[in-house]
């Protein structure tokens, strides 16, 4: 029983001893660094409710977009350029695992060991998000965690403040725009009003189209005058002509037919004269440049203007016979008491008279159409600019409040805060070596116990 007992603990020792050697010498203790941050989801305001404030809609994806946010690239790779990193002995002297060891294989890449050592968790129920980091060290698993802590704090406050000052350069931008617009507008609106005369031009549009109404209401008047005066000078030469060629003597001072020019002696010796020089040119066997011909033919000249001259008179006399016996009174020269001559020469008088006045009364309201045209499209133009100014004034005091809403919660403390910064912890985490020699020793028990029993 006595041997049995040393071959157990020897056994017991051969084996126990350089486990538990190996494991307090192989296996390195891990420190964890823990930091805590704080996402609100209801984000804070001054005085003014806006986009950015209130509650968080899916404020669980939100939390979730955070965690990945951490993790990325772009975080890691910036808290890896940090110079407290980079003189870890973490970041100068990468270890190897045994595989790696046995393989010859380069260690990885420290982006590679840093997610692999990160964790980046949400605490169930909470608004906090844990960062915790595994490393032999604790002062580098505690300066690790602070530059990803620092780095994402920095990039969510970049991006925030880029959003935000984006937003706002568009404000300000848009702000001035529309101040410049208004002033270019109010510009346009006075000189139109100035051109105008007055900043309400309804009513002289209104003045002017009725003044236009009534020159038009005048000149259709005038223009059925005309007509009526051009038919009554038509009835009247009627009446005249019906007058010379009615042979009746019904009527006393009905003019008489117009005499023919043989009835007068001076002009049948003129004409008698007039054929017997033409027949003694005709009937002479004289040259034609002799001067007697040459004479003849001068004189036969002379008579043929004197019985031309003489037609002339005749014609006048006959007229003016005809004027003195046109007075005899019928239907409307009765009633008026001048003659058809006079009557109708009053009546061409007239028409003259209406026919100038309707062409000036035409140029009248041409002018004034032209002017109302203008005066309309002026009001319009005008009207039209009043209400695009109005609209860009609404637009510009909109952009004014929205811009000063900016301007008042610009320094609202954001929703995502860090709570906890990571502490140089005192203690490795899970501590696996005493576990493990609870297990050599076990084992080493085991072992001694088989032993002894095969060796009865």
């Amino acid at each position: 029983m006595k041997r049995q007992s040393i071959l157990l603990l020897v056994v017991f020792v051969l084996v126990a001893a350089p486990a538990i050697a190996a494991i307090w010498t192989q296996v390195v203790p891990k420190y964890q660094a823990r930091a805590e941050i704080r996402v609100r989801p209801i984000i804070p305001y001054l005085v003014f409710r806006t986009e950015d404030s209130g509650m968080i809609p899916l404020y669980s994806s939100f939390m979730n977009t955070q965690v990945s946010i951490i993790e990325g690239l772009l975080v890691l790779q910036r808290a890896l350029d940090q110079e407290e990193v980079q003189e870890t002995q973490w970041y100068k002297e990468p270890p190897k695992s045994h595989v790696q060891r046995l393989l010859g294989n380069p260690p990885a890449s420290h982006i590679e060991r840093l997610r692999e050592g990160l964790s980046v968790r949400p605490r169930k129920e909470t608004e906090i998000i844990d960062i915790a980091f595994l490393d032999s060290s604790a002062k580098d698993a505690k300066i690790i965690v602070d530059a990803v802590l620092d780095q994402y704090i920095k990039y969510i406050g970049e991006k925030s403040d880029a959003t935000k000052d984006e937003l706002y350069s568009k404000l300000v931008d848009q702000y001035k725009s529309l101040e410049n617009e208004i002033k270019g507008r109010e510009m346009i609106s006075a000189q139109l009003s100035r051109s105008i005369g007055t900043g309400t031009p309804q009513e002289l549009v209104s003045g002017k189209r009725v003044r236009l109404d009534e020159t038009q209401a005048r000149l259709s008047e005038l223009r059925q005058s005309i007509a009526l005066l051009e038919w009554e000078r038509k009835k009247l030469e009627d009446l005249m002509k019906q007058a010379v060629n009615d042979d009746s003597n019904d009527v006393p001072g009905r003019m008489e037919n117009q005499a023919k020019y043989y009835e007068d002696a001076e002009w049948r010796k003129l004409d008698v004269d007039m054929r017997t020089i033409h027949h003694k040119i005709a009937t002479s066997q004289l040259d034609p440049n002799n001067p007697d011909i040459i004479q003849a033919t001068k004189d036969m000249k002379f008579v043929d203007e004197l019985l031309r001259l003489r037609e002339v008179q005749l014609d006048k006399q006959w007229r003016d016979r005809l004027r003195n016996s046109a007075g005899v009174p019928i239907t409307t020269a009765i009633a008026s008491g001048l003659s058809y001559e006079e009557r109708l020469i009053s009546l061409e008088h007239q028409l003259a008279r209406a026919k100038q006045e309707e062409k000036l009364l035409l140029a009248q309201f041409e002018k004034q159409q032209a002017e109302f045209e203008r005066l309309f499209e002026s009001a319009q133009l005008l009207e039209k600019e009043n209400s695009a100014l109005e609209h860009k004034r609404e637009l510009f005091s909109a952009v004014r409040q929205r811009l000063d809403q900016k301007n008042m919660e610009r320094n609202v403390p954001g929703q995502i805060e860090v709570l906890t910064r990571a502490s140089e912890p005192s203690e490795p985490h899970k501590d696996r070596r005493i576990v493990f020699t609870a297990m050599a020793l076990v084992l080493g028990l085991g072992m001694g116990g088989v032993a002894a029993f095969l060796n009865k």
